[in-house]
């Protein structure tokens, strides 16, 4: 499972429900900023004005990041936590969980019209404990079956690098994500067992009868902890099967963990991969992770980093990380050549100037290889009504012969 708090045993209740209302603390928050750019191709020769503004009030009905537990007491109670309840009022720059519409019409689609947009979908969490609180029962939301104990190391979900771009995100072990619940135990402070059940839709779409079920084992020794599952789907097209294992290890100077996924699924399909972050020093860690894999990955791929914070490390004010992929090691399919990238960035806070820039290179091998610079310097004008001069060059493909843009702006925020 991608969450793995508590292990589970089946439930065999049919219709659980638990509410409670809880006393909220609203707060809000008003934030926004208008800015001024001058700018220039330097490819093209094209000048040019640009005005931008933006505007955000946020009202938490709780504190972000924080949640509020409604919960029984004695042997035997219900307990329900409610989080992540916001509401944005937002100029489109804002990207919500959904919003309000009017005749199906949604308002956000004019980005200089102020608009009422809901944030992300409040998050719900109601369960049965029992048992002195060994024994929990889950009610909502639905358990997640498939296994993911292998950490994937192509994360391009921010879309900042070009080179990590093709890992299947598909989890391999077995997904069964529907409806259903579990049961937890805590044998002891040790160890945990669990199982689980899904069906494939609700009683009124399940005419094969398909239900999923997964059991889990989870032991704590000190630092090191090991987690296995396996997951069986009956009544389903080609009978799924799953299974995965993960052993970490954690302490003040390293993380570490190995883990391996596989299923059978119409073919088999597998994956394994270790990683570790390793702290040097106060703030300052290296990070290196590798995964190898049948189907989705189809080979060894590679990742390491190095971080080093603004507040902390190696000199104080300066902030870095540097980043390398090697992927494909391994193969020697005609389409899937060695693919690499390495990206570095770095900033210093020199009073109220902060200059930093980055480079990226790197070879994505089903296109040319490209070379991508910038190099920013802020400098805060004024304290009151926050006010920041800033000059930013931003190439192109600088082996393309892209020169990329310049430009100078002043922002004032609220």
């Amino acid at each position: 499972m991608k969450r793995l708090t508590l292990l589970t045993i089946l439930l065999v209740v049919v219709g659980l429900t638990a509410g409670f209302a809880l006393d909220v603390k609203p707060s809000a928050e008003l934030t926004g900023s208008g800015t001024v750019k001058w700018g220039v191709d330097l490819d093209t020769g094209y000048t040019g004005f640009l005005n931008e503004a933006e505007a955000e009030l946020i009202v938490s009905l709780f504190a972000e990041d924080t949640e509020e537990t409604n919960k029984g007491e004695g042997d035997w109670y219900g307990s329900i936590t409610l989080s992540d309840v916001e509401l944005f009022w937002t100029n489109g720059e804002q990207t919500p969980g959904f919003e309000l519409t009017i005749d199906d019409h949604i308002l956000a689609a004019d980005p200089h019209v102020l608009t009422w947009a809901f944030g992300a979908e409040p998050g719900v969490e109601a369960t049965i404990v029992g048992l002195g609180g060994n024994l929990v029962i889950g009610v909502f939301d639905a358990p997640t079956i498939g296994f993911d104990f292998v950490e994937a190391i192509e994360d391009d979900e921010d879309d900042d690098y070009v080179v990590p771009d093709y890992e299947d995100p598909t989890l391999v072990g077995g997904d069964y994500a529907q409806y259903g619940t579990f049961v937890s135990y805590n044998v002891s402070e040790m160890l945990m067992l669990g199982f689980e059940v899904v069906s494939e839709d609700d009683w009124t779409l399940n005419a094969a009868q398909a239900y999923a079920f997964a059991l889990e084992v989870q032991v704590k020794l000190g630092g090191i902890e090991f987690d296995a599952g396996a997951n069986y789907g009956v009544n389903y097209a080609t009978d799924p099967f799953g299974f995965g294992a993960k052993v970490a290890y954690s302490s003040d100077a390293l993380e570490a963990w190995a883990g391996i996924d596989a299923e059978s699924d119409a073919a088999f399909a597998w994956e394994a991969g270790a990683g570790a972050t390793i702290t040097l020093m106060e703030g300052v860690t290296a990070e290196l992770g590798v995964v190898y894999g049948d189907t989705y990955y189809q080979d060894l791929d590679a990742m390491v980093a190095f971080t080093e914070p603004g507040d902390a490390g190696l000199v104080d004010g300066l902030d870095a990380s540097l980043k390398v992929w090697i992927l494909d090691v391994l193969d020697d399919a005609a389409d899937d050549d060695l693919e690499y990238a390495v990206a570095f960035d770095a900033g210093y806070q020199m009073g109220k100037a902060y200059p930093h820039f980055g480079v990226e290179y790197g070879d994505p091998n089903d296109a040319a290889a490209y070379l991508d610079v910038y190099v920013h310097c802020d400098y805060d004008l004024f304290e009151a009504a926050p006010t920041t001069a800033f000059i930013e060059w931003d190439s192109g493909d600088l082996l393309g012969s892209e020169l990329g843009t310049l430009v100078v702006g002043v922002t004032v925020e609220y």
